[in-house]
C-alpha cells in the first residue's frame, strides 16, 4: 500500500513529535533526578553541619571531660539529632560515631554502641551520569549516607553520618516520571490526530520545536515561546521553556559557585596554582602572581614551563609528579638570588574526578610567615612562663623591699642629726629601693592577668583625646599630629582604659623617635567586614631590619633610659582584645604601627 503525501507528513510529524517528547522528557528526568539527589545531599549535609555545631557546643561546655561521654549524655545534642530526621523527608537516621566506627549517638537508640557498617555516599550518586543514576536509585543500595568528619582539637575524632533512603527518593522521582509519561502519552495521540487533518500547519511548529531542542542541546537555554496558538505544541514549547529555565538556573548556580570558589582562593595567603593534564594554567590566586610574574588573564592557558624559566625549581617538581605519580609534600625551594631570597614550602598533588586525573594543584607556603607565627607562639609561651613567676617575685622581692623601707625610716630617725654624708647615703639607699620597687610594680602590671571592662567605644574620639593629651607636651618639640579618620567607623566593643594606655605608648614612642620634630599621622578605617584598622606613622629615625622582630620583646629597647616594657604592654593589650599588631619601618624613613581590632 502506497502512502499519500498527507499520510507521510502525518507519520513524519508524529515520529518527530515522539522524538521531541521523549528527548525532552529524558532530559527533564535526568536533570530532575540529579536535582533530587543533590537537594537531598545538600539538606543532609546542612543537617550534618548543624549537628557538628551542636556537638562543638556540647564539647565546649565540658572541655575536660571525656568527649565520648559528653556527646552521649548531652540532652540538647540528642534532641537535635532526633529532630533532624523529621526535618528532611529523605532521612532515615542520624548518628555520631567515633573514629573506630562505633556508634556514640543514634536516632535509633538500640543501635548505639555497635559498629555501623560503611555505606556508599550520596555524593557518588549525584556524580553519575543519568542512566547509571537511575539504575543506582532503582537497583542500588537501599540506603546511602552523607558523612561529615568530626574533629577534636584538629585531630580526627569520629564522624557524623546521615542515612538517606533511596525508596523515598524513588517515590519522588517516580511521581515525576509518571507525570512525564502521562504528558508524553497524551501528546502523541493528539499530535497524530492533528497531523492527519492539518499536516501542513503542524509541520511548521514541529520544525520550530526541533530547532528549540537543538538550541537546548547546544547550550542555548532561552528556548520556548516560539510556537503561536494554544495547542499541544504550545504546551510542549512551554515545557521546553521551563526546562531551559531550569538548565539556565543550574548553569548560573554553577557559575556562582565557581565565582565564590575563586573569591575564597583569592583570599588565601598561600599561593595556589591549578593545572590541567597538559600542564597548562587553569587558574591561580593573587598570592601566586608574584611567583608567576603576571596576572591571571595573561597566564591562563599557557604552559607552566613557558611561564617560568628553565632553572626554576617548581616545573621540575611538577614533572616529577606527572611522570612518577603520587605527589610532593612540603618540598623546600629557594627563589631569587638577591639579598633576601624567598624560601617556600611547595606541595604538588593530583586533582581527580571519579577516579580520573583531571590535572594538578600546586600549593606554595612562605616559610617566612610560618617562622613569624612560630616566633609569636614561642613569645606567647615565654610570657606564660613569666606569668607563673609573678607570685614568687611578689613575695621574694616586694616583701623584703617593704621591710627595707621601714627599717630605713627607723634608721633615719635614730641617725637624725648625723653628718651630711651619712644622710646623703641614706637618701641614695631609699632612692634605689623606690626605683627597684617601681621596676617590680611595672613587671607585675605587665604580667598580672586583667579583666577586660568591655563597652561600646568610639575609637576616633579615643584617639583624639590621646593626641590632645600628648600635644601639649610635644608641641614645644616641633611635633605635629595629623588625622585621617574614617567618619563612618562603627563603635568598637573594647576596654577603653587599656586601649588608651596602648595608644599612649605607641604615640609616645612615635614622638620620641623624632628628636628634631615632624608629623605623626593617625589613620583609621574598616578592613573587611569584621576588623577596624588603626595606623600610626611617624617621620622619625626608624628601626633597622635586624631589630624589627625584637621590638615587642619584654625589656628590649634601643632608647637610652628606656625600660623595654611599653611595646610589650601594647602587644599584650592588643592580644587581650583578640587583635593583631605589626610594625613597618626603615632606618631614617620613619615607622608605621598598624593595629587591627575585631568589631565583635
Amino acid at each position: 500500500m502506497r502512502l499519500g503525501v498527507k499520510s507521510k507528513e502525518a507519520i513524519a510529524v508524529t515520529l518527530l513529535t515522539f522524538f521531541v517528547v521523549i528527548t525532552t522528557t529524558l532530559i527533564h528526568l535526568s536533570q530532575l533526578s540529579r536535582v533530587i539527589v543533590q537537594e537531598a545531599d545538600r539538606q543532609a549535609e546542612l543537617i550534618a553541619r548543624q549537628i557538628y555545631s551542636q556537638s562543638a557546643l556540647a564539647l565546649g561546655r565540658a572541655p575536660r571531660r571525656d568527649a565520648r561521654e559528653v556527646l552521649r549524655r548531652d540532652r540538647d545534642l540528642r534532641s537535635f539529632l532526633d529532630a533532624s530526621v523529621g526535618y528532611s523527608p529523605h532521612l532515615l537516621y542520624a548518628l555520631v560515631a567515633d573514629r573506630s566506627g562505633r556508634t556514640l549517638l543514634h536516632t535509633e537508640r538500640d543501635r548505639e554502641g555497635v559498629i555501623e557498617p560503611a555505606r556508599p555516599t550520596l555524593a557518588e550518586v549525584s556524580q553519575l551520569d543519568a542512566v547509571r543514576r537511575f539504575v543506582t536509585l532503582y537497583r542500588g543500595a537501599p540506603i546511602y549516607e552523607v558523612t561529615l568528619p568530626l574533629r577534636l582539637n584538629d585531630v580526627p575524632f569520629g564522624s557524623i553520618r546521615l542515612g538517606v533512603s533511596t525508596t523515598l527518593l524513588r517515590r519522588e522521582l517516580t511521581a515525576a516520571l509518571w507525570k512525564s509519561m502521562t504528558l508524553a502519552a497524551i501528546a502523541l495521540p493528539v499530535a497524530w490526530l492533528v497531523a492527519m487533518g492539518l499536516a501542513q500547519l503542524i509541520l511548521r511548529p514541529v520544525r520550530a520545536l526541533a530547532e528549540e531542542v537543538d538550541r537546548l542541546r547546544r547550550g542555548e537555554f532561552e528556548v520556548g515561546g516560539l510556537t503561536a496558538g494554544d495547542d499541544e505544541f504550545q504546551e510542549l514549547s512551554t515545557q521546553l521553556q521551563s526546562l531551559g529555565q531550569e538548565l539556565e538556573a543550574d548553569r548560573l548556580a554553577t557559575l556562582s559557585e565557581k565565582a565564590h570558589f575563586q573569591h575564597v582562593v583569592h583570599q588565601l595567603e598561600d599561593a595556589v596554582i591549578f593545572l590541567n593534564q597538559e600542564r597548562r594554567v587553569l587558574f591561580f590566586n593573587k598570592a601566586a602572581e608574584t611567583v608567576l610574574g603576571r596576572g591571571v588573564e595573561q597566564a591562563v592557558g599557557e604552559r607552566l614551563d613557558d611561564l617560568l624559566p628553565a632553572s626554576h625549581p617548581i616545573p621540575s617538581l611538577v614533572d616529577q609528579v606527572f611522570e612518577a605519580g603520587g605527589g610532593v609534600r612540603n618540598a623546600t625551594v629557594r627563589l631569587g638570588d638577591g639579598e633576601r631570597p624567598r624560601e617556600l614550602l611547595v606541595s604538588v598533588f593530583f586533582v581527580t574526578d571519579a577516579g580520573q586525573v583531571m590535572g594538578a594543584a600546586i600549593l606554595l607556603k612562605d616559610l617566612e610567615s610560618i617562622k613569624t607565627v612560630q616566633s609569636l607562639v614561642s613569645y606567647s609561651a615565654r610570657l606564660a612562663a613569666l606569668g607563673r613567676l609573678t607570685s614568687g617575685i611578689a613575695h621574694e622581692v616586694k616583701n623584703p623591699l617593704n621591710a627595707m623601707m621601714i627599717h630605713l625610716e627607723l634608721l633615719k630617725e635614730k641617725l637624725e642629726g648625723s653628718p651630711e654624708d651619712v644622710e646623703q647615703s641614706l637618701e641614695v639607699i631609699g632612692s634605689e629601693i623606690r626605683r627597684l620597687d617601681r621596676v617590680v610594680q611595672g613587671f607585675l602590671r605587665f604580667m598580672r592577668p586583667q579583666e577586660l571592662a568591655v563597652k561600646p567605644l568610639d575609637l576616633n574620639a579615643l584617639l583624639h583625646s590621646v593626641v590632645a593629651l600628648l600635644d601639649a607636651e610635644w608641641h614645644s618639640h616641633d611635633v605635629q599630629f595629623a588625622f585621617e579618620l574614617d567618619p563612618a567607623l562603627p563603635l568598637l566593643n573594647a576596654d577603653e582604659e587599656l586601649l588608651r594606655q596602648a595608644f599612649v605608648n605607641i604615640l609616645q614612642n612615635a614622638c620620641q623617635a623624632m628628636p628634631h620634630g615632624g608629623t605623626v599621622t593617625v589613620r583609621t578605617g574598616r578592613e573587611g567586614s569584621e576588623l577596624v584598622r588603626v595606623s600610626i606613622a611617624d617621620q622619625g629615625v626608624g628601626i633597622s631590619q635586624d631589630d624589627l622582630d625584637k621590638v615587642f620583646r619584654l625589656y628590649y629597647t634601643t632608647k637610652p633610659g628606656g625600660s623595654g616594657i611599653g611595646l610589650s604592654v601594647v602587644y599584650r593589650i592588643v592580644q587581650m582584645h583578640d587583635g593583631a599588631i605589626e610594625v613597618h619601618s626603615e632606618s631614617g624613613r620613619g615607622t608605621t604601627m598598624v593595629v587591627r581590632l575585631p568589631l565583635r
